[in-house]
């Protein structure tokens, strides 16, 4: 048996930006927060984003590659990244 990630962009449409949130309050330095909230403002902009299929997919294609690949990125937007 081998381990695979599976590495998915960002998904608006699920809760883990949402729970991602509660656990970064006060994790970002002061000197850091006015380029923090540049990034993740930037977030709302994005046009290539990761559908939950697209992880699903990704996931059958992870379990059932026999390569010695390690990453697979998923969504557009991890594919274009990687």
């Amino acid at each position: 048996m081998r381990a695979k990630l599976v590495v998915p962009g960002y998904g608006p449409s699920t809760s883990f930006a949402a729970n991602g949130q509660q656990r970064m309050q006060g994790l970002i330095p002061a000197a850091y927060e006015s380029f923090a909230h540049r990034v993740f403002s930037g977030f709302d902009k994005v046009s290539e984003v990761t559908k939950p299929a697209d992880v699903a997919e990704g996931i059958w294609q992870a379990a059932n590659d026999t390569s010695d690949q390690l990453r697979f990125p998923v969504g557009a937007d991890a594919i274009a990244l990687a």
